[in-house]
């Protein structure tokens, strides 16, 4: 608490900002003479015909005016002064984004009024941030887009789908059912901040997507890829920044309906691999699969009391029903019926201060049915067992803001935002973990469902201060927020224990027990659980100055400071990050003068927060344990145990369910994890409706907090023969992962001598052999935009990009979804594992084109379109180090091919991919309401392009993958969505 009273005071004493993260936009403006002077003392009133809200100003010596924080809406600017005929236009604010409205007053009465017509400008001299925004109501209308306001995001240049392995082209069960995930701008997906109404609702987990905002109650969506300002961080992605629907003084409603019939779905073709006979077998029999949907939402919003209080209410239930093959011999059935509601209360206590409350529900129970799978056939058999997940929950935000004079404002919020991860299912009890490797597949046994049942669930506390402070030609900002971020985790193997069957080894070659038969069949014998609770305490801090040095020039300078402190189920200290130092410089020069061009840059520093994940893993009362036996007897077919064991071969207990000494996972002093962002840009306004643009973008990793090994290096510097290469066995290494930064020096703790006391040790890089992790992009950006007008728009961007290095991100698209911050640092687990690491990056897409648009016909008719292209991903060739015997502990993870190198991208690369989504839409008014019916397909050439192969070039014994580059993942399938609406 002192450490966070002191921060909001620094921050305070500095400067002051807008609404912590935006959710307002402003109007600025000169004014002048007809003779082009410009004219001090004018009065320009600003009013919401549709909130009443009123705010004046009166333009200063050098004949400027300013609204800040003004909430996106449709305004009415007047300006007056004797002598001069009045000036009154509309405005309309965007999300974020500053309107340029320059007034030229004529001569005359004061009485006489003349009417301008404006439209809010195509570009934004003010801003060097990169991306969209766009009226979620607007979009909606006029694209055939998936009803998910993260989707948005995809249309903005610089992002692609993720990796398909990470369930969020589908919205897996790890999310709110319906949530997509993008990729931006060569970061990981687990790299982007999520925010509605000033609330961070990103998931802290594993820092993969978020709580899900129905589209019925999203009013703007801002995503912002690049060039952001130093208000915003956690990110070293994108920023999706939403806000919410608000009542007016008129009321206003709707009821939509959209429907995604099974029978109007395709699927992907069906997956298979190979045994080591050659003989063909069915991996994933997708033709099978099922998927359907109902979507229905009804708005209410209006006036409580007349200019002053509002509200808007919403409700979306969804009733959808998947049928998912999850292994050769188990599918899926997840079926979900729950509303999702929400709403918002706008008080305007006086024209200067205003209070906010926001709701919303993201709960849904999923039931779950699992069935039997023919393992040749694919076609599903009976019911097995039952289940469910529960996912989301009831988030809030109440905020403050206020004008003190013309130039001070001020916001203060607080807010919960809570998540749930629990699956049970009916096996979870009874069910062993059980696989299958004797061969070269890996075949699922028994019943279990659920790898790791339990109850988990996350919440987060959030408040923030902020301030807005207008000085001459400086708009200075500043802020502070605080989080505590707690995960509480209760899971353990399905039935308490995991069983997997090997054969000893291979005629000729090195066994598992060299006093057994290399044909001897074995059992590894795992049990594994843990139940704690863990807090990350995150607080920011940051100033930030747009200075307009003159008319045509502005300058952004910003400065953000973060901090993280990671506890222990104890509530001990385990992890703690001070030195985050951001800074943000932009510059920003209106070429002609007159808003219709501008020349940008800008330069950025970006910190990526702490996750609970690391506390789990490395801080957490975690039970493991490990027995091999020779298996006598057959496996069970019930539930995959084996009938019988032999004597024990070999146990170890690796983590006793004690909570360790954080001194065993750490560096003693290591950097936080950061990216620096160049960016250099033009764009210029054609006509009255068309802009475009270019954009060149340089994004750097700095450093990387990863978890190492030190066992080579404790061997080989200290001596410590237990960790040499005679006495590896699977999990030798467990008590030897730290984090730090790959690639320097490591002071830290390990029992040397085995006595139970921890000892002081120092590892140079050398020694330690690790390179420095590196993630380099580069892009070029064209960008083209024509505004709706004469009943068409038209929007698309080309993306030229190369990403480059050793480390794909926070989450690993090398590996797929194993959990950030666990599995995800395979790569650095063993320094031998980053030979030949470096390369092409798995979302290095080199090309990305989007084109998307609408044409309205005078009878109402609507036609529109969404097409997009990518290339393909580079392709990996993993397999065992021939030579280094702590990276073969990780079996198939090196960047071998049969003994021989295979640097990154040595497979090649996927397929492109490319898809058109069409839409058709009719729209007519009848009883006073506006009525539409529409019918958007998706993919509708059905492409099904391969998206990810397997990239094991070798198995886990050493010997070549008969599998190896067969499809495992093709695009999306075509969808077909009906839908029906009327508002009024």
């Amino acid at each position: 608490m002192k450490k966070t009273i002191t921060i909001v005071a620094l921050a305070l004493l500095g400067a002051g900002l807008v609404p912590a993260q935006e959710t307002t936009g402003d109007i600025i403006g000169t004014i002048i003479s007809s003779d082009g002077l410009g004219l001090p003392g004018v009065t320009v009133t600003v009013t919401n015909p549709e909130t009443g809200l009123e705010r004046s100003s009166v333009s200063s010596p050098v004949a400027e005016y300013r609204f800040l924080a003004l909430p996106p809406a449709r305004y009415r600017l007047t300006a007056g002064l004797g002598g001069f005929k009045t000036v009154t236009r509309s405005v309309s604010v965007e999300l974020g984004r500053t309107t340029t409205t320059d007034i030229e007053m004529q001569l005359g009465a004061f009485e006489d009024v003349v009417e301008v017509t404006g439209e809010a400008p195509l570009v934004d001299v003010k801003s060097t941030v990169s991306g969209i925004t766009v009226d979620s109501d607007e979009l909606t209308a006029r694209l055939p887009i998936s009803r998910d306001v993260t989707r948005v995001a995809m249309l903005a240049p610089a992002t692609i789908d993720a990796d398909p392995r990470f369930g969020a082209q589908d919205g897996g069960v790890a999310n709110t059912p319906g949530q997509n995930v993008p990729v931006v701008a060569g970061a990981s997906l687990a790299e982007n901040s999520y925010i509605v109404n000033g609330l961070n609702i990103t998931s802290f987990r594993q820092m993969i997507g978020s709580s899900y905002v129905p589209m019925e109650f999203v009013d703007e969506v801002q995503v912002k890829t690049g060039g952001y300002e130093a208000e915003f961080g956690r990110a070293t992605g994108g920023v999706i920044n939403l806000v919410t629907k608000s009542g007016t003084n008129t009321l206003r409603g709707g009821v939509s309906l959209y429907w995604n019939p099974e029978d109007l779905q395709e699927n992907e073709p069906d997956t298979f691999q190979r045994d080591s006979d050659g003989n063909l077998h069915l991996r994933h029999a997708n033709s099978n699969e099922e998927r359907s949907s109902l979507e229905a939402n009804a708005s209410l919003g209006g006036p409580l009391v007349s200019d002053r209080l509002f509200f808007f209410a919403f409700v979306r239930y969804s009733d959808w029903s998947r049928l998912d093959m999850e292994e050769s011999n188990l599918a899926r059935r997840g079926e979900a019926a729950d509303p999702y509601w929400g709403g918002k209360l706008d008080w305007n206590i006086t024209s200067s201060h205003r209070l906010e409350g926001t709701f919303i529900s993201d709960w849904t129970e999923i039931d779950e049915s699992f069935f039997d799978v023919d393992p040749e056939t694919g076609v599903v058999g009976d019911l097995t067992e039952t289940g469910y997940s529960q996912r989301g929950g009831d988030s809030w935000v109440l905020k403050y803001s206020g004008i003190f004079r013309d130039n001070l404002l001020l916001s203060a919020q607080g807010g919960v935002n809570p998540f749930e991860r629990t699956s049970r299912s009916s096996a979870d009890d009874v069910c062993p973990n059980a696989y299958d490797t004797r061969t070269d597949i890996w075949e699922p046994l028994g019943c279990w469902v659920n790898w790791y049942p339990g109850t988990d669930s996350d919440e987060r506390a959030a408040y923030r201060i902020d301030l807005d402070w207008l000085i001459g030609r400086h708009s200075l900002r500043a802020g502070v927020d605080a989080e505590t971020n707690t995960s509480f985790s209760d899971s353990q193997y399905s039935g308490g224990v995991y069983y997997r069957y090997y054969v000893n080894g291979t005629e000729g070659e090195p066994y598992w027990f060299d006093h057994l038969p290399w044909d001897q069949e074995l059992v590894r014998v795992q049990h594994y659980s843990v139940s704690d609770s863990y807090d990350v305490i995150s607080n920011a801090a940051y100033v930030q100055d747009s200075w307009s040095i003159t008319p045509s020039l502005t300058l952004n300078l910003g400065l953000r400071w973060e901090r993280f402190e990671s506890e222990n189920p104890l509530g001990q200290t385990f992890m703690e990050v001070n030195d985050q130092v951001a800074p943000r410089i932009g510059a920003i020069w209106d070429v002609a003068g007159d808003g219709t061009s501008k020349v940008y840059a800008s330069f950025g520093v970006y910190h990526l927060p702490m996750s609970t994940h690391p506390a789990i893993f490395f801080a957490g009362g975690e039970y493991f344990d490990e027995g091999w036996y020779p298996l006598v007897g057959g496996i069970n077919p019930d539930d995959g145990s084996p009938e019988d064991l032999g004597d024990e071969l070999d146990y170890d207990v690796f983590l006793d369910g004690a909570v360790p000494d954080s001194r065993e996972a750490l560096d003693s002093d290591f950097d936080p994890m950061s990216q620096s962002e160049l960016i250099l840009g033009y764009e210029r306004l054609i006509g009255d409706t068309w802009s475009v643009g270019v954009r060149g973008v340089a994004r750097r990793f700095n450093e990387v907090i990863e978890d190492i090994t030190i066992a080579k290096a404790l061997w080989e510097v200290y001596g410590v023969e237990r960790l040499g290469p005679d006495e590896l066995g699977d999990y030798s290494l467990f008590g030897t992962y730290r984090l730090t930064n790959p690639g320097s020096d490591f002071s830290g703790w390990y029992d040397l001598d085995g006595d139970g006391e921890l000892d002081p040790i120092y590892l140079t890089a050398e020694q330690l052999g690790y390179p420095e992790a590196e993630r380099t992009y580069y892009a070029v950006e064209l960008t083209a935009r024509r505004r709706y007008a004469d009943r068409w728009m038209v929007q698309g961007s080309y993306t030229w990009s190369h990403l480059y290095g050793n480390y794909s991100g926070l989450a690993n698209a090398d590996y797929g979804p194993e959990n950030p911050w666990r599995y995800m640092g395979r790569t650095f687990d063993v320094a031998a594992l980053m030979d030949h690491a470096s390369g092409d990056l798995p979302n290095d897409r080199r090309h990305n084109l989007k084109l998307f648009g609408t044409y309205a016909f005078d009878l109402g008719l609507q036609l529109s379109a969404n097409a997009w292209y990518r290339s393909g991903r580079p392709v990996n060739g993993f397999g065992v180090h021939p030579t280094d015997p702590w990276a073969q502990l990780y079996y198939d993870s090196a960047f071998y091919n049969n003994g021989e190198p295979c640097p990154r991208g040595c497979g090649g690369r996927t397929d492109s991919v490319w898809a058109l989504d069409l839409g058709v839409k009719y729209d007519w008014q009848w009883l006073g309401a506006d009525w539409n019916v529409r019918v958007d397909a998706f993919n509708v050439t059905n492409n099904d392009s391969v998206e990810l192969v397997d990239e094991f070039a070798d198995n886990w014994t050493g010997g070549p993958n008969p599998s190896y580059l067969m499809p495992w993942h093709h695009q999306t399938p075509r969808r077909v969505r009906l839908g029906f609406g009327v508002s009024f």
